[in-house]
Formats: C-alpha cells, structure tokens, sequence
C-alpha cells in the first residue's frame, strides 16, 4: 500500500470498529512538549499518531451526574473496552498490512499522579490522548481543559495509536470557536475549582501547534483527584483550601464519605454542563445542562430491529430484548436518592436488553471455575457493556434519546419478562431509550461457520480475525503434573484447544526502557490479548455446546498459579504455568525460562483455552528440544531478583517462586518496573517465603494513593516481565 491507500485503510478500519471520530497528527506538531510525553519518547521511530473517538450519548450525558458528581448514572459505560478493543485492532492492522511498528495506547487508568522527571506537572499520563485529539485536527481545548468536536462538543472518548507509518496528516481543527468561555463549567463545579483562590498560578495553561494557540484553565487537579479518583464527597470539597496530597489523607482521616455508584464513580459536573457554541441548545425543562443539536432521522421498527440484533450479535450477545419501561416500575426503589426518577419513566419508553449464557462449568464450585470465574465474567460483562454503548450511540446518532443502564434490577426485571433463565447464570446490559420500537424478544445462539469439528484444528484460526495461533493436544497427551490435574478435574475432556494473540514486538522491546519510562502499554497490550483470546474460546466453546459436547472456555488452567492484577479483567494468569499446556499443543516448546517459544513470536503472547469432550485431531507434534541458544541466559540475567537458576537442570531454569510473586505480582522491586509511575516502593526486605500475611503485610506498605485513594494496593502497577522482554527470541 501507498501512504494513501494505508492512511485511507487505517480510518477505514477505525470507522468500522466503531469509532465515530478519527485523525492523524504527524509527531512534529509535539515540538515544545515535555520530552516524555511526546510520541517518540514512546517509539522513537514514530512518525505519525492516529486518534479515535467514540462519542457519548447525549441522555447519558443529560441523565449523568446527578444528585452530583459523585453519581455518574449512565455516564461512559462500555467505552473503555470499546475504545481499548479498537486500538489495538488498528495497531495490528498496521503492522501487518504495511510491516510498521506500532504502540497502542490504553484510554485511561494509567496516571502519573506527581511530578516525574522533566514532567512536571501531576495527575498527567504518559501520553495524552487530549493533546493527540487536537494536534489530529478533530477539535480544540475548551476552558475547562477538556477537548471539544465541532459535532459532539466535550462528548466522546478517546484513544490513540503512535506508529512509525508515513500516514497522511490531517489539518488542524480551523472552524468556528468551539469554547466561547460561557461560564457554564465554572458555575457548575462542585468543588468551585475555576475560583481565583483555587487556580494554581499562573491562572492559564497553554501551548502552540503550527502557530494555533490553546489555553485553559491551570486547575489544581488535586481537586479533580477527590471526586474522580478517591470518590471522596463532592459537597465537601468546596469548603477545602490549596488542596495537596496531603490535605486528601487528612478529609479521609477526619472521615469525608467515599460514595462510589456505578461503573465510571464519577461525572465531572464541567462537563455536564458544557456544550460547543455552535451545536448548543438549551431545553431546561428536561435537564439542568446544555443539549446538542443533533438531526432526527426518519426509521422504523423494522429498521430498528435489523439494526439492534446485528449489533446485539456483533457484541457476542445470545439474546436479545424489548420491554416498556413502564413495566419496570419494581426498579424505581433502586435508583439513588435525587436522581430524578419519575422523570426518567415519564421522559423515556424502552428499555433494551442484551445478553450472554455463562458457561455452566463456570458457575460450578469448583477450583478451576473459581480460577476462573472473575476474570471470565469481567471480560463477558464488557463485552456486553460495549454493546449498550454501540446500540445507544447508533440510536443516539438518528436523533433517538438513549442510554446504558447501571441499575441492576433493570436487567433482573427484564430477564424475567423475557422467560430467561436466570440471571444468575446471564451476563446482562441493557439500554433505557425513546424510539419507535416494539415489543420483541430473540435467541440467536453464538456460532462459527466451522462444518466439522474434525476440521477446527486446521481451518478454525482464519475465522478468527484477532488470534494468531490456534492449536489442539488430546487431554490424554499432557504428561506432566498440572496436566494431569487438569485431566482429573475435567475427566470427561477429550481435547485442549490452546489460542493466542500476539503482543506487539515492540510494546514488548521498548516497556519501561525507552525516554518516557512507561510499561503502561505493555500492561494495556497484555490484557488487551487476553480478552481478545478468551472471547474467541467463549465463542468456539459455544459453538461446540450447540453440537452436544461440553466445553468450556479458560484463562488459567492451574487453579494454584499466582497471576497478577490487571484492569478491567481482573487477573492476568502467570505465562510461564500455561506454558506447558501450550507447548502440548505443538504451537511452539518451552524455553529455559518456561515461556512458550512459538515460531512465530517467540514468547510474545497470550492465551486462552477450551477443554471440550469433542473428540478433535492434534493440529501438530510436540516440538522436541529447546529453541533457545545452547549458551543464553538473558532471561535469568535480566530478571531484578534473580528469580531463575541458570544452573537448573532438563534444559529449564528452575524459577525461585517467592521471588517472582515478589517483584511480577506484588510490584515491590523497582526494577521490575513498578515504580514507572511514580510510585512509592516500601523499603521492605523480601521474606524467605511468601504467606498471607507477609503478602497482606507488603501490600499495606505500598504508594498512600494505591492503597488509600484507590485502595487496591496493585492499582496501576507496571510490571514488565524482564525475563521475557530480555529474550532474543522475542525480536
């Protein structure tokens, strides 16, 4: 491809995945930026960043945020997943169809939230997305500080891709002002953050690209941090002056309430009330903010069932609902004291449910299922949740009021009226809309067009567009311990089907060793993989249920391996205990550090599994020997605490247990990369073994905004893998 046909197929492919806005900026419009925050600080070899978006509904804006902020209602539910789905399809794109290196970026959670090195200013992520979104030419900066579109105002997410590609740039945004400095952020601020005495100085913040000034306002983000990280009581922040770090532990210790509700936790009440000029429109009767003017289409119910089954079944749905809302009265209880209820029946007429079987082996008390279970259901729920949020945006976009719901008993309620099973045994979302629809209820069972089981082995990987490797081992072929455990807690499988999903050369290369000292994306990357493994197997494991045979889909299947903690799927399982099921599989051999070693990639990749009682061909020999270099300890050499023993024997280095959790799962060791955020590591000595309580005992003694602010002692950990990042065979 040319730089045209590759920049013209990479907007394409955005667009088709979902994305409703999408950019190029050439790294060049970075000049002036603080070296670690710009593009080739991340891939020196960057040339271009491409940036997408996926806009919020309108009603979830509207309906969002209210008694206050620390409500966020319907707010952003499903566009981190889909945003985070989207990036890393487009990086994979690029470097397969024009061979150019990429680093997707995750859309959020990963924050610096000090100063760092030549950054120094808190509460900044790596790379920001907001600055990427202008320098894209889709939009520009409002006073609030967040970056507004000419269509949607301050309304979408975003998410970015740096690539070495030669794409063509786009101009930068040159339309009518976007922000006209109308106060309505200011007035609406619980926390009276834009006041004269808030401000940190000087008052403005600002910077040039190609001659085009942006400016906002220079807020303390301190203040921001107490609704939207610490979910601290927003009607208590207004009476606190030159809010520091500090100031945050003290409204904790004096006992501010934490008020946390719903998915997001938090609705700026700024962006509530923010509207670009040239799309707002007011309507105070329906709601205390601005609206957007926006077309109304014309359709039908026709229509409108043809469009939400496809996109039903393009979230992984089996099912799919309509219900009117005036029949859900049995929820009105549920929704929070001050939301305005009554209203909300009044104003809208359906509500829309979409849903997924859990696997029944998941729902079962048993090892592997408890293993497995969170890390499942979280992938599965998002799934779901990116569904509501394109069925919501899809109706939003023909002028239909819609929303996501994030009140539980809606989608209990829903099940019952449709006569499903349980909802127990579900994995439900729904939607609350204003449209022309009707009553209506479907099944359609998830399938893959593979005739014969027989052939799955040989056939299936092509039908999956986001695995790279596909294998099959009989069960009865796992000679080794964990396999044989396997074996016993699953005797009625006949066949392991191993799937993975490549992480990208050089995420992998560059984590935590190049100028922005970041592993962010190589975390992003990693449970990106996974999610992407584990709803292919979802989807296999269904398709072989429907012919009559168990199977079930897994992460991990050594239910006493120790993962680490990764965002929204929970857990990632550890590479090196599912290595030997992958290697029975004939994908690749394990090498001295005990990841697999694939032709392909080396150890550059992630699982998921289906154990099935169909009976399926090998899909290829047990590769004999290892693949590693007779005299290559790089692995052992690299790891911080000397994990691995060069001197073990049978070709594999035996890995000192305690000192891996120390440093892969716990993040104590700094060089491990758990300090690339800022944190603050305890100067604690590793113990001779790891227990429950020493285990509980370091955790406590983490970073005061891990434990305390987000109390999750692992939150936005870093950790790279130094073993396999040092492998040669993974370049």
């Amino acid at each position: 491809m040319n730089t045209k046909e590759l920049s013209d197929a990479v907007k394409k492919l955005a667009l088709k995945e979902g994305a409703d806005l999408v950019g190029i900026a050439p790294v060049s419009r970075y000049e002036g930026a603080p070296h670690m925050l710009r593009p080739q600080a991340h891939l020196p070899e960057a040339k271009t960043v491409i940036v997408m978006a996926v806009h919020h509904t309108d009603a979830s804006v509207e309906w969002g945020g209210e008694p206050n902020s620390n409500y966020p209602g319907p707010f952003q539910i499903g566009m981190i997943p889909k945003l985070d789905s989207i990036a890393l399809r487009v990086a994979r794109f690029i470097e397969r169809k024009g061979g150019y290196a990429t680093v997707p970026l995750s859309c959020t959670y990963y924050w610096r939230h000090r100063p760092y090195k030549d950054v120094p200013y808190a509460h900044a992520a790596s790379f920001s997305h907001m600055n990427a979104f202008v320098a894209a030419g889709l939009g520009e900066y409002g006073w609030h500080g967040m970056v507004m579109s000419p269509k949607y105002g301050p309304r979408q997410r975003i998410i970015s891709v740096i690539t070495e590609a030669p794409l063509l740039a786009d101009p930068l945004y040159d339309g009518e002002a976007l922000c006209d400095r109308c106060g309505h952020c200011e007035k609406a601020c619980y926390g009276m953050n834009y006041h004269k005495e808030h401000l940190l100085s000087p008052e403005t913040m600002g910077f040039s690209i190609e001659g085009k000034k942006f400016e906002y306002a220079n807020i303390n983000r301190w203040r921001c941090f107490w609704g939207e990280q610490c979910h601290l009581d927003m009607n208590k922040l207004a009476e606190v002056k030159d809010l520091d770090e500090q100031k945050i532990y003290n409204a904790m210790d004096r006992g501010v309430q934490t008020i946390v509700r719903s998915y997001a936790g938090y609705m700026c009440a700024s962006f509530k009330h923010c509207m670009a000029k040239p799309v707002r429109r007011w309507d105070r009767k329906y709601t205390p903010g601005p609206r957007r003017k926006k077309t109304n289409h014309e359709t039908s119910w026709d229509k409108l069932r043809e469009l939400l089954i496809s996109l039903a079944k393009a979230s992984g749905a089996d099912r799919l609902s309509i219900h009117p809302l005036e029949k859900f009265g049995d929820a009105r209880p549920c929704f929070h004291k001050g939301f305005r209820t009554e209203d909300m029946f009044r104003e809208f007429q359906w509500v829309i449910t979409i849903g997924r079987k859990i696997p029944r082996a998941l729902m079962e008390d048993t090892p592997l299922s408890q293993k497995n279970r969170q890390a499942a259901l979280s992938i599965m729920r998002g799934q779901m949740m990116i569904g509501t949020v394109d069925i919501a945006r899809r109706l939003d976009d023909l002028g239909l009021d819609a929303m996501q719901s994030w009140e539980g008993s809606i989608n209990r309620i829903a099940a019952s009226r449709s006569a499903w099973e349980s909802p127990d045994s579900l994995v439900l979302e729904s939607i609350i809309c204003k449209a022309p629809l009707a009553e209506y209820s479907t099944f359609f069972p998830r399938s893959i067009d593979e005739p014969d089981a027989s052939s799955i082995s040989r056939t299936l990987l092509s039908k999956l567009p986001h695995c790279d490797l596909l294998g099959a081992a009989p069960m009865n072929s796992l000679n080794f311990p964990d396999g044989e455990a396997l074996r016993k807690l699953l005797p009625e499988a006949q066949t392991l089907l191993v799937l993975g999903v490549e992480l990208p050369k050089r995420v992998v290369e560059l984590a935590g060793r190049q100028e922005a000292e970041c592993a962010s994306s190589y975390q992003y990357v990693n449970y990106q993989a996974t999610r992407e493994a584990f709803l292919a197997a979802l989807d296999i494991a269904s398709m072989l249920e429907t012919r009559g045979n168990f199977a079930v889909p897994l992460i991990d299947l050594v239910p006493s391996s120790v993962g680490r903690f990764a965002p929204y799927i929970g857990e990632l399982s550890d590479l090196r205990a599912q290595a030997p099921f992958a290697a029975a599989s004939g994908l690749g051999a394990l090498g001295k550090s005990g990841f697999l070693i694939t032709p392909e990639y080396g150890p550059r990749q992630r699982f998921a599994f289906v154990v099935t009682s169909a009976a399926i061909p090998a899909s290829a020999e047990q590769k004999k020997g290892s693949p590693c270099l007779e005299n290559c300890s790089a692995c052992a050499d690299a790891c911080p605490l000397k994990a691995l023993k060069t001197a073990s024997g049978n070709g594999l280095f035996e890995c000192d247990e305690t000192r891996c959790e120390w440093a892969r799962t716990l993040g104590i060791s700094e060089g491990e990369g758990s300090g690339l955020l800022g944190w603050k590591l305890p100067e604690k000595p590793m113990p001779e073994e790891i227990s429950k309580t020493t285990r509980e005992a370091a955790l406590a003694q983490k970073d005061p905004i891990q434990v305390r602010c987000y109390k999750n002692p692992n939150h936005s950990d870093t950790q790279v893998e130094r073993c396999l990042q040092a492998c040669p065979l993974a370049r």
